[in-house]
């Protein structure tokens, strides 16, 4: 019976301690690798929120892992070194699933004053060159081409050269270039940047942007792309730059994930990062301009079923999420005490048949002991007696008998212990009365 109670709660505080278990990997914080660009704007956003992250408490964690550029976050997610990747959303891996647009870069083509360019079709025969803010990038002068392609214009009538922000001004005043082809947020960083220096070179002139007024042509036949518009003075300066309000191809910045990455991580990972915008953006002013990506399911740009469900308001809290495994585990405690109880209920009914037994037996040995004939027959008696108490301790069964089956037991043993004992003291008081009379016939005999 004892063994049946620590073994049912043994099984109890098993299923409790995996209930505990389940708990803890639960709350425990997660740790998602993420790939970006070292050295770019991306990097420090993403090293923001990290420590953003870390600093909150937050249930998922970010571990930046820095690569060449955007090409080698895109490989370093295809490839599975990473969970995370931050990624334009014209060069998406396959498997991509964007969880949140980080900021929306426009494409820029800008000249210095004074020049004679006016429209993409002067293009034709000049040089361009196509700013890429991290060394070895070539996803601008792709999107470049892009452009000329919507124009009709012969990719190998542009001479494009990649140039650093850093060398625009040199580069147009020594001619070597006509104009500059930027991919950029206008409100901030490296667009202001560029743009100021491509005025510097035009000896004070404004800059001129030429429009890409097929913006949302070119944004049909690449769904990728979205049709955006600059306004007039988003890249500061006086006169305004630009003057007017101008139309152009944008490009979306987006942190991606793995669809195999459960759907409440994914989720946390989107309400994280807007929810502690201001905080992150302290630390990296960039961070004022990530938003929800599109959870249209005819999307160019698929998201991520976790982030549609925070978006949507349908995310599974930790019951929701395993309430078939409490349903489960509820109906297994209940078949676990039923199996319990059953079998106490059986060991009980096996002690008593037991001790009846037991008792049964010794009432027999009672009045065959107060018959018996001899010294011999009640050694018998005795060492059945004495294996009685052996077996009786050496089973489980008898061991955990009841109080009262257990005071019959004993009263049965000690009154045919008592009868074994008077029937010796009867059967000796008889040889001695028997003895005398012997020996007075041996001694008339020898007489």
């Amino acid at each position: 019976m004892t063994r049946t109670v620590l073994a049912a709660v043994a099984a109890v505080l098993v299923i409790v301690g995996g209930v505990a278990a389940a708990l803890y990997a639960y709350n425990r914080p997660t740790e998602l690798r993420v790939a970006v660009a070292q050295g770019a704007q991306d990097f420090r956003l993403m090293t923001a929120a990290a420590q953003t992250f870390a600093h909150q408490r937050e249930e998922v964690r970010l571990k930046v892992v820095p690569v060449a550029d955007a090409a080698a976050a895109a490989a370093a997610f295809e490839h599975g070194s990473s969970d995370l990747a931050v990624v334009r959303s014209d060069a998406l891996p396959p498997d991509a699933r964007a969880m949140v647009v980080l900021h929306r870069n426009a494409a820029l083509l800008i000249a210095p004053g004074g020049t004679k360019l006016k429209r993409i079709a002067d293009l034709r025969g000049k040089k361009v060159g196509v700013v890429q803010e991290v060394a070895g990038a070539q996803s601008n002068a792709r999107l470049l081409e892009t452009i000329l392609d919507q124009y009709d214009i012969p990719r190998q009538s542009v001479t494009t050269t990649v140039i650093a922000p850093g060398a625009v001004e040199d580069s147009l005043r020594a001619r070597t270039l006509d104009a500059i082809f930027l991919v950029a947020l206008p409100q901030i960083g490296v667009a202001s940047e560029v743009v100021g220096k491509v005025a510097a070179a035009g000896n004070g002139k404004a800059p001129v942007f030429l429009p890409i007024a097929e913006a949302k042509a070119i944004a049909k036949r690449v769904p990728t792309l979205e049709a955006t518009e600059v306004l007039r003075g988003a890249l500061g300066g006086d006169p305004p730059r630009p003057a007017e309000p101008l139309e152009t191809p944008s490009v979306a910045v987006l942190l991606v994930g793995r669809p195999g990455i459960a759907a409440r991580v994914a989720g946390e990972v989107t309400r994280e990062l807007l929810v502690h915008r201001a905080a992150i953006a302290v630390l990296a002013p960039l961070a004022n301009y990530m938003e929800a990506p599109s959870t249209d399911k005819d999307s160019a740009v698929p998201a991520h079923q976790g982030t549609i469900d925070f978006i949507d308001g349908n995310e599974h809290g930790f019951f929701d999420t395993y309430s078939d495994f409490f349903y489960l585990g509820a109906m297994l405690m209940s078949l676990v005490g039923s199996a319990a109880a059953a079998l106490a209920s059986r060991l009980r009914v096996t002690t008593q048949e037991r001790s009846e037994q037991l008792i049964e037996r010794l009432l027999e040995i009672l009045p065959a002991a107060r018959s018996a004939s001899g010294a011999a027959e009640l050694d018998d008696f005795e060492r059945e007696l004495d294996q009685a108490i052996i077996d009786a301790m050496a089973d489980v069964r008898l061991r955990n008998m009841a109080s009262t089956e257990l005071h019959m037991v004993s009263l049965a043993l000690d009154q045919a212990r008592l009868a074994i004992q008077e029937r010796r003291r009867t059967l000796r008081e008889t040889r001695a009365e028997i003895a005398p009379v012997r020996s007075l016939r041996e001694a008339r005999a020898a007489d």
